[in-house]
């Protein structure tokens, strides 16, 4: 398959998820929009309600996150937009309902979906799987929807899916020199000031 296909059937898919969500009902609009924009704003608060609820797997929260801010920073907004840059959709171009302006940069690999997929692989793979699965769902209804507003192709998305699996791999791969370099002396800091 050329890459032209594949790019094809990436601008259909968008077209088809869109024509099938927007504009039906006023009220699912709105909800799509407020998953796809605004529910990523939760994130902070979940993270720090895990931290200070469940205090046996701080070492999981902080490795995700580590891996997050990898994928995230390093991977997605640093390094791939150098190799490939990919515009946002044109919706215009495309004859599809516009819900939100987002303001025209570049969309490969999707950010939402790097930093949320790095912290859910994190979340498994240092052993919280409950909020992994959480985490999993929420990251699938915001890229979804992000998808459907029209912000992001699903490539987009698949490329960020890939990025949070690096990251999250990475943090993996150098866990115990971490541990001992950073999250040692970091847990004792932040126990002395009543932070864990």
């Amino acid at each position: 398959m050329r890459a032209m296909d594949i790019l094809q059937i990436d601008q259909n898919i968008l077209i088809w998820l869109n024509g099938l969500l927007v504009s039906k009902f006023a009220l699912l609009d709105k909800v799509v929009i407020f998953c796809g924009v605004y529910l990523i704003y939760a994130l902070p608060f979940i993270l720090l309600l895990l931290w200070f609820l469940v205090k046996n797997k701080q070492r999981a929260l902080a490795f995700s996150f580590a891996g997050m801010l990898i994928s995230w920073f390093i991977i997605t907004k640093t390094i791939v937009p150098h190799i490939w840059f990919r515009a946002r959709p044109d919706l215009m171009i495309l004859g599809v309902k516009e819900l939100i302006f987002e303001r025209p940069s570049y969309s490969f690999p999707s950010d939402h979906a790097s930093a949320l997929f790095a912290l859910t692989f994190g979340l498994y793979f240092f052993g919280y799987k409950k909020a992994a699965n959480w985490f999993l769902l929420l990251s699938i209804i915001i890229v979804v929807c992000r998808v459907v507003i029209g912000v992001h192709f699903p490539l987009d998305i698949i490329g960020g899916i890939v990025s949070g699996l690096i990251g999250a791999t990475i943090i993996k791969i150098f866990e115990k020199p971490l541990d001992k370099a950073i999250w040692r002396p970091m847990i004792k800091f932040l126990k002395k000031i009543k932070l864990a």
